[in-house]
């Protein structure tokens, strides 16, 4: 099963901000076309994609940032939807509301309310009230007072926004079974998004060792983004000459 820390969750939610809820369900990759609307590729992947499915039914085109938030921890798993999961403390299937969210939270012990919460990066903030909670998103930086968020389905697209720790609009915080704060340094590669136990880990360490690959930038190898032709043809002849072709 994947590690998942707090910090890749972080880290890939602040990568998403300035994502466009679509109008309709297509172009749900790209950051800003076919605006504005609630479909999106976040509860596209939870359903399509995700082995077992988050949630009873396909939310696409529904109210998002409950299924923002679970993308982020799935993204970080290196798509281990099992682990992503366990991380949220799911039970489920169930629907992708933000109440639900909270029950799961409150049955295992990881729900802690505005008054009496010390807000970490990576927790899941809820805004609302005890009967009508009404949104959430990911706490990304806490400060002297205040906490920092990225939140899905603001305003219908991904927002970076910041808040007093005591705003009275904060319901509470769930805070996630991640595997620590930050991933142990590990001195073999440099890409900080090629976690030990993805399924890709071997293969891509292998590729950087004999020089096939040296990622999309010093320390990103970004495994999931797709390929050009060219690309495959410098991997190819990269492999060739590490096996001492010409």
């Amino acid at each position: 099963m994947s590690k998942i820390y707090a910090s890749d969750v972080v880290a890939f939610a602040l990568s998403q901000v300035g994502y466009i809820g679509k109008k309709s369900n297509d172009q749900l990759d790209d950051f800003t076309a076919n605006q504005i609307g609630k479909y999106n590729k976040y509860a596209r992947n939870l359903w399509e994609k995700a082995d077992p499915h988050f949630f009873n039914g396909n939310k696409n085109g529904y109210d998002w940032c409950t299924s923002f938030v679970a993308d982020c921890v799935y993204e970080a798993a290196g798509h281990d939807s099992v682990a992503a999961q366990k991380a949220l403390c799911y039970t489920g299937p169930y629907g992708a509301g933000c109440r639900f969210a909270v029950n799961y939270y409150e049955a295992a012990g990881r729900w802690y309310p505005r008054m009496k919460a010390d807000p970490k990066p990576g927790d899941q903030v809820f805004f609302g009230t005890a009967d009508n909670i009404r949104h959430t998103g990911l706490v990304v930086e806490v400060g002297a007072g205040s906490i920092t968020t990225v939140e899905g389905n603001s305003n219908q697209r991904v927002r970076k926004l910041i808040y007093a720790t005591n705003n009275p609009n904060i319901y509470g915080y769930g805070r996630p079974l991640y595997d620590g704060d930050v991933a142990p340094a590990d001195d073999d590669m440099p890409f900080v998004d090629v976690k030990k136990g993805s399924w890709y880990y071997d293969a891509v360490k292998w590729a950087w060792e004999n020089g096939i690959t040296a990622g999309t930038d010093e320390t990103h190898f970004s495994p999931n983004r797709a390929i050009t032709r060219a690309e495959v043809v410098e991997m190819l002849y990269a492999y060739d000459k590490s096996k001492g072709g010409g």
